[in-house]
């Protein structure tokens, strides 16, 4: 068994808003990349890594640091896109740094979407990275003859549908409130921007309750579907809409029941004129009256 092993944890989904390299259109989504090193034998280990970011994430460093082998932050190096050597993608490494024994250390540091992929070594030149496409990490650990690689995956969104609940628990009779974000990425409009929200049986829209009137509220086979129309959200902005739920009295449903509130919204693209599909879900339990 390897005592010393490597992960890497990115985002599930990034918006697009890396800026434009070299001018003042700054970064407007931002996210953290983790890297987790751990070393679970008895004896310090002298390691070096090296990971390789998607092509189109541009770096952003402010790298943090966790656990006990301080010295790791300071050795960290990043080889950005460049002519001379070729590279398409944002290299970080790291040669000859020590895990202690029984150690866990983790390293975190910025990043964020450019629009485009990078091609010959230029930075959000090439063609559009697809909504909803994926973008994939790498990352790689040498200790003395072992060699341990790890990856994961994010999904690149021009437009994304975020969602949270207030309350957790709901007894009937009760009612909670659900915010939704409609955020269009840094570097088209998205139009015509429609989000529905389908409601488990037990759960009842609350009239005059949103701050955007919706323009159909209908039950079907037992559930509530609201739907609103947003219009077009400038790049980067976000549309927030809140609305209160009410949960009534359903013969047969026990306490700890899941109730859902499943949410999908599309809009268009000003750029490709394609469509950008986003959804995501929410649970509440029905708490003992």
């Amino acid at each position: 068994m390897k005592e010393c092993t490597i992960s890497i944890a990115v985002p599930e989904k990034m918006l697009k808003g890396a800026g434009i390299p070299g001018s003042t259109f700054v970064p407007s989504h931002v996210y953290g990349l983790k890297i987790y090193f751990s070393n679970t034998g008895d004896e310090p280990r002298i390691c070096s890594f090296s990971s390789t970011l998607g092509n189109g994430i541009r770096y952003l460093n402010n790298i943090n640091h966790e656990g006990p082998d301080t010295s790791l932050a300071g050795r960290i190096s990043a080889v950005e896109p460049s002519e001379a050597l070729g590279n398409n993608n944002v290299i970080l490494f790291a040669d000859n740094f020590v895990l202690s024994p029984k150690s866990y250390n983790c390293i975190t540091f910025d990043i964020a979407l450019c629009d485009r992929y990078t091609q010959s070594s230029m930075e959000n030149s090439g063609d559009k990275i697809p909504h909803r496409s994926s973008i994939s990490f790498f990352a790689h650990l040498i200790e003395g003859e072992n060699a341990i690689s790890a990856g994961a995956s994010t999904t690149a969104m021009d437009y994304e549908l975020k969602a949270m609940c207030q309350d957790e628990y709901i007894k009937p009779g009760e009612a909670t409130k659900f915010y939704l974000h409609c955020d269009c990425g840094q570097y088209d409009v998205a139009r015509n921007v429609y989000v529905r929200s389908i409601l488990d049986e037990g759960l009842e829209y609350v009239g005059d309750s949103c701050n955007i009137e919706p323009r159909n509220v209908y039950k079907q086979n037992g559930r509530t579907i609201i739907k609103w129309d947003i219009g077009s959200l400038q790049p980067s902005e976000s549309r927030r809409i809140g609305y209160m739920v009410s949960m009534n009295e359903v013969p047969g449903m026990v306490p700890g029941t899941v109730l859902r509130n499943k949410l999908n919204s599309n809009c268009i693209n000003s750029s490709e004129y394609t469509q950008c599909p986003s959804s995501c879900q929410l649970s509440i339990r029905l708490e003992e009256n």
